[in-house]
């Protein structure tokens, strides 16, 4: 334990460096998804959801909460191993008393700590521009607060270990980025969290419903707002065994590609 918590300080150390860009970064990703995509986006789904009952402006606040936290969680992975690679420092580390487990465990807890700072900046920021906490008073309650802890935590440990699992095919920046170019638009609109999935064909949407486990976490997370539905179990576990599922493949790719590193 020693050894992972001697690896999480060494990234926050790097995180330090250049925090001020960090933390603007993290401002500016769920203001720039508020400013050019929910807000004209509210313009469009004006009036209430038939599935949720609720209003595009309340839906819109876990939606942008949920995909900033998401596209964190899984880029944090592939840039830390990119640039260990590049610095060498995954063949200087296995040399020392770190294995494996070792240094994928303390990055799965970066992505943690640095998924939950995103997670009470957007939800600070989205709430202010979108106004909800006065038009629609949006009340969270201790309860809710525990609910929102334990789904945004599943949803960031799925999402890191995605990451990592990418990390083992995707070892160049541009390549990244083009990726999670892609996985953005995933998320955001293939998943029912910028568009409701009431807007979608009713066959794309049955789909949607039944086999992505990405709008299956939003709709768990989206739940948590409302105080009168339950969490969904059965997902809870499916997403926990896919998570656990990325993380021991990427650790059987990774022994076999390390002597690529």
């Amino acid at each position: 334990m020693k050894i992972v918590l001697l690896l999480i300080n060494r990234n926050f150390l790097i995180f330090k460096k250049n925090i001020g860009m960090n933390l603007l970064l993290y401002f500016l990703f769920p203001l720039f998804t508020y400013l050019f995509l929910v807000s004209p986006l509210s313009n469009l789904f004006n009036s209430i959801i038939p599935s949720s009952g609720i209003s595009y402006t309340y839906h819109s606040i876990p939606a942008i909460v949920f995909i900033c936290v998401s596209i964190l969680a899984i880029l944090i992975p592939l840039i830390t191993i990119n640039q260990d690679s590049k610095d060498n420092f995954l063949s200087y580390i296995f040399t020392t008393r770190a294995n494996s487990n070792h240094y994928f465990l303390s990055i799965i807890i970066y992505s943690l700590i640095c998924s939950f700072i995103e997670f009470i900046i957007s939800l600070f920021l989205v709430i202010q521009l979108s106004n909800s906490g006065d038009k629609l008073g949006l009340i969270i309650s201790w309860n809710q607060v525990f609910d929102l802890f334990i789904v945004i935590s599943l949803s960031i440990l799925f999402f890191s270990n995605l990451g990592l699992f990418l990390s083992n095919f995707l070892r160049k920046i541009d390549h990244i980025l083009i990726s999670m170019i892609f996985v953005f638009l995933v998320i955001s609109f293939g998943s029912g969290s910028l568009i409701p999935i009431d807007y979608y064909s009713e066959s794309f949407a049955a789909f949607i419903n039944s086999y992505n486990i990405i709008f299956l976490l939003f709709d768990m997370f989206i739940a948590t707002f409302n105080p009168s539905d339950d969490m969904n179990l059965s997902v809870f576990i499916i997403s926990l065994f896919i998570s656990m599922v990325f993380y021991f493949i990427n650790l059987i790719i990774y022994k076999k590609m390390v002597k690529h590193y």
